[in-house]
């Protein structure tokens, strides 16, 4: 019997914490023609919104232009039992909130600098994703003995 995945869900809070603490997202977007492509970016979520600072000339910039909508996939873990994550599903916009913006190219800087500014680039923008929809997944939620795999992992007696 498959588990229900309102029972692997991330909490809100559990959420928060995800993208709050992870470093890398991968972003995929698709050409007019279908063909997709898929990149990784460094992120600020703030405000239930990802943040990105992306290259205006690129394979990515090329379909959002087109029109694309996005996937921005977030996860962790090594292990089966460890893996944990979200996709995030919408459409980027440039990012045009003046004090939100600031307040995110600082948190930028700390996160993936160190310091508490970064210079602006001309071949870069920032864009602001507000997800229509999410989806998530936390298996270290999945009950005891509910996942025959989990199960065939553990050494059997006398081993």
């Amino acid at each position: 019997m498959p588990i229900p995945r309102e029972q692997l869900r991330l909490t809100g809070d559990e959420l928060d914490e995800l993208l709050t603490t992870e470093r890398t997202l991968r972003a995929a977007t698709a050409s007019p023609e279908g063909l997709p492509h898929i990149a990784p970016l460094w992120f600020v979520w703030r405000d239930g919104a990802i943040w990105v600072n992306s290259l205006r000339r690129s394979k990515r910039s090329h379909d959002l232009a087109d029109g694309s909508a996005v996937a921005l996939c977030v996860d962790t873990g090594v292990r089966y039992e460890e893996l944990r994550g979200a996709v995030l599903y919408g459409r980027f916009a440039a990012a045009t909130d003046k004090a939100g913006l600031d307040q995110v190219k600082t948190e930028f800087a700390r996160k993936y600098w160190g310091v508490e500014s970064i210079p602006e680039l001309k071949s870069h923008e920032w864009l602001v994703l507000r997800p229509d929809r999410v989806v998530s997944w936390d298996f270290q939620k999945i009950p005891a003995g509910k996942d025959r795999r989990l199960e065939a992992r553990k050494p059997s007696p006398g081993n």
